[in-house]
């Protein structure tokens, strides 16, 4: 009995000295203690992203993606690899600062690392070394290899007026044929061109030739004309509603002689969740002579000339919409859009004939269009995260109207089948896909024969952080 009690005075005497030893050390505000602290405060500091200051909160965020694509042009098959696609690797700085409990000010840096982009490889990688995009993936002198700026933003956002934002980034209608709630993200995209668009039409085994030749048409061309579908980033300001039952509304304009404007809408009833946009694009950016940078007319002071376009006009309406049923995944996502040009004069530098020889049509106001649909199922099938398998059917037409000055019709049609698989606890997907592509073109010398489809075999994967 004495013999416990003993061991139990002990014990209380051990820990009543333990504290008295932590509360002297815990009071000696000079002694080492304190030294080792900073010091261990200072590494822990060396090791994160530095905020600026107190005031504004900095995040860093982005992602890092890279594929292999096998591809087949009906004369020769290879098989590359790089990055770009629908996952152009970028890295993005944002920052929020709240001035009042209804007003946030913030600033966006976007950076992107373009370094071997699928969408700008094609049959020849390297071979002739000129320089001129025909040798982007293969040279040593490969410019895409910079960081591009995409994005430098600062903005004022009101919680019931709205906000404004200014710099170089996206406008209103940047974006929106790309809604998608399925999440099929890096192995699909309305903008079809990501994947193949610099790789040339093959016409009867001929890969390479000189201009007045198919062969010098690329399934940029076919998809997209001279221009694009989705939107390019442009020096601008534009103001954004606060949203409003699910809508919102945006409005754009940007340097020089351009605007847009947008009406977005997402939300949730019956078990289905519903995003879309539409909008509406006009741009007027076409005062100089399509050979070369100078305004007015070159030798000619105070003129414009008909090679000039001074008057010409580009409008756009396009869009898309996604809906996807919750409790069993089922989506179907589509876009459209239609091109209309007014005013032009002249294709300038791009009245190249298809055919030598052929006679011009009448191409210089010509319209164009495109529309995608793709479905599936996207659900959590083993635990991980989303499983999307998904078809999909684009098409475009009358695009290398706007290319060549013989062309009087022109179409392109796409099919892939594919899948994405999330894995949520590395915020990273692995995706496949194989995609079918087929051009039909038609000139003043008649319909062109011998045309070649493209095929792609694409497996990658991507890592957000």
């Amino acid at each position: 009995m004495y013999g416990g009690l003993l061991k139990s005075a002990s014990a209380v005497a051990i820990v009543a000295a333990a504290g008295l030893f932590a509360s002297a050390n815990a009071a000696d505000l000079g002694g080492d203690c304190c030294a080792d602290l900073e010091e261990r405060v200072a590494e822990l500091e060396a090791t994160t992203v530095r905020k600026g200051n107190r005031k504004v909160s900095v995040t860093l965020s982005g992602f890092v993606g890279h594929q292999v694509m096998w591809w087949d042009d009906g004369a020769r098959s290879d098989m590359y690899i790089g990055d770009g696609g629908n996952i152009f690797s970028r890295f993005r700085f944002t920052g929020t600062a709240k001035i009042t409990p209804a007003v946030t000010a913030g600033f966006t840096y976007e950076f992107g690392i373009n370094n071997n982009a699928i969408g700008s490889m094609n049959q020849q990688m390297g071979v002739d070394g000129s320089g001129n995009g025909d040798d982007l993936p293969g040279a040593s002198t490969n410019s895409a290899q910079a960081a591009l700026l995409r994005d430098s933003t600062v903005w004022l956002r009101h919680t019931q007026l709205g906000m404004v934002k200014i710099g170089h980034g996206s406008t209103a209608t940047d974006n929106l044929i790309l809604i998608d709630l399925a999440g099929k993200s890096s192995a699909s995209t309305p903008d079809t061109g990501l994947y193949n668009g610099a790789f040339r039409l093959v016409q009867a085994g001929i890969i390479t030739g000189t201009p007045g030749a198919v062969n010098t048409v690329t399934w940029a061309n076919m998809t997209l004309g001279g221009e694009t579908w989705d939107t390019t980033r442009r020096n601008h300001v534009l103001y954004e509603t606060p949203t409003l039952v699910g809508f919102t509304l945006q409005a754009a304009v940007a340097e020089d002689n351009y605007w847009d404007v947008a009406l977005r809408y997402a939300g949730e009833f019956g078990g289905f969740r519903l995003a879309a946009g539409i909008g509406y694009q006009e741009n007027t950016e076409f005062n100089h002579v399509a050979t070369g940078p100078v305004f007015p007319n070159p030798g000619v002071v105070g003129t414009c000339g008909a090679a000039d376009d001074c008057s010409r006009k580009e409008t756009q309406l396009k869009g898309s919409a996604s809906i996807l049923h919750i409790p069993t995944g089922l989506f179907l996502t589509g876009a459209a859009g239609q091109r209309e040009m007014s005013d032009q004069t002249s294709l300038g530098v791009t009245a190249t004939r298809l055919v030598a020889g052929a006679a011009r049509a009448n191409n210089v106001n010509a319209d164009s269009n495109f529309w995608y649909l793709s479905g599936g199922i996207s659900q959590n099938f083993f635990g991980i995260g989303r499983t999307v398998l998904f078809g999909e059917y684009g098409h475009a037409g009358d695009t290398l109207r706007h290319v060549y000055a013989d062309v009087t019709d022109s179409s392109m049609d796409m099919w892939g089948l594919g899948i994405t698989q999330h894995v949520d606890a590395a915020a990273m997907e692995v995706f496949a896909t194989y995609k079918s592509f087929e051009a039909d073109i038609t000139t003043t010398a008649g319909k062109v024969t011998g045309l070649e489809g493209f095929q792609t075999v694409i497996v990658g994967t991507r890592i957000n952080f």
